[in-house]
């Protein structure tokens, strides 16, 4: 959902949640109720960052600048890595919160300051990030993602965060004293995470020492509140 879309929802939302809060407070009754409820689940499941910390600002000299730095690097890392059969994770870092590293804060809100997930490709401006494996299928109301028991037909994709050369700041492709995996500096301009956009893909290779690269199936629209709740309740 779009930024203004989402703003519009928002606006909606808070005015109908003030109004019914109003109207259950001078006439309780299961009207005002419901009413209430709804603008909670409105305001809540279409979230605007207005109070987000904004991103840098980067003239397209310096884009095209980075760009230039780090295409080459990794181009020849997941070449280098598809000669000797080498498949690996990633350790990326928000560089913001650099110095949280190696502790975790299990209360902490949002995405991570660091997290471990699959480092996959290159795509025309940047990185690909691979996030869970999983099946989509494409029905009458679009492609629908099934995490486990996928229908006759189903896709096997793979869930992947592009992250734009840009946004990353530096690379160790040797690891540390806690990971011996590769670590992925990153800005999270991007309303708090490194990805512009996240996509499913399907994988492909053209010869087996080949680099992987993926063909988009179709793009990833983040679940609302209900649908969170219901994967929740799922899980229990």
């Amino acid at each position: 959902m779009s930024f203004f879309r989402n703003s519009v929802v928002q606006g909606g939302s808070w005015i109908a949640f003030i109004g019914c809060g109003l109207w259950t407070y001078y006439e309780p009754g299961f009207e005002p109720a419901i009413g209430l409820i709804l603008g909670a689940v409105g305001i809540a499941s279409n979230y605007v960052p207005i109070f987000d910390k904004k991103g840098r600002v980067l003239t397209p000299e310096r884009k095209i600048e980075l760009r230039d730095k780090w295409r080459p690097i990794f181009k020849d890392y997941f070449l280098q890595a598809a000669r000797e059969k080498y498949r690996t994770d990633v350790i990326v870092h928000d560089v913001a919160r650099v110095d949280d590293y190696p502790n975790t804060d299990e209360k902490e809100k949002g995405i991570s300051s660091w997290f471990r997930v699959g480092f996959m490709g290159t795509y025309d401006r940047g990185v690909l990030l691979g996030l869970r494996w999983t099946y989509v299928n494409e029905e009458a109301s679009g492609w629908k993602e099934y995490t486990s028991s996928p229908p006759a037909g189903a896709i096997k994709v793979l869930l992947l965060g592009a992250v734009p050369y840009e946004m990353i700041e530096s690379f160790n492709p040797d690891g540390d004293d806690y990971y011996n995996k590769p670590h992925l500096y990153c800005h999270f301009d991007f309303g708090g995470e490194p990805y512009e956009r996240l996509f499913y893909g399907e994988r492909n290779q053209l010869f087996e020492d080949a680099p992987y690269y993926f063909t988009e199936i179709a793009d990833f629209t983040k679940p609302g509140l209900l649908e969170r709740l219901k994967w929740r309740f799922r899980r229990r």
